[in-house]
């Protein structure tokens, strides 16, 4: 029996955007290199859908409407190559993904406590560093800073 997904999926637009980013800055970990607007345009574009720029804004942003387009949906899914429930149903972080990520976070957070320590040299305890790299942590995994 084929499950009936709603039209447009079951996220709300903060949910989405949210899952968006992390697809988002999944693929910027593996290039190197942010994804450029255009890449994931032409794609859509090319696999019979459409995605303007202030519809993606919209989307990445969590600002406006929920999506109720399931087809860009599941485009977009195939463009990060995730299984589209990702963006479709309330479910988990698909696992190389959240492997990725948590060492993208790591990294990032390493990064910053070495800037601060740079920046006040001398001044700061291994117990601040290490507050900060707390801090860091926390809001990354709330998906403030990652």
């Amino acid at each position: 029996m084929m499950r009936s997904v709603p039209k447009g999926g079951v996220l709300d637009t903060g949910e989405l955007a949210r899952r968006l980013n992390l697809l988002l800055d999944f693929e910027e970990s593996q290039r190197g290199a942010p994804v450029p607007f255009a890449e994931i345009e032409q794609y859509v574009g090319e696999h019979g859908g459409s995605l303007s720029r202030a519809k993606w804004t919209y989307m990445v942003s969590g600002d406006g409407r929920r999506n109720s387009d399931t087809e860009l949906l599941r485009l977009l899914a195939d463009f990060f190559d995730v299984d589209d429930t990702f963006l479709l149903e309330d479910g988990g972080l698909p696992e190389r993904i959240g492997a990725q990520l948590a060492l993208v976070r790591s990294i990032r957070s390493a990064r910053v406590s070495g800037f601060a320590a740079r920046t006040f040299p001398g001044e700061l305890s291994p117990e601040a560093l290490r507050r900060i790299a707390e801090v860091i942590e926390q809001e990354s995994r709330r998906g403030g800073a990652a």
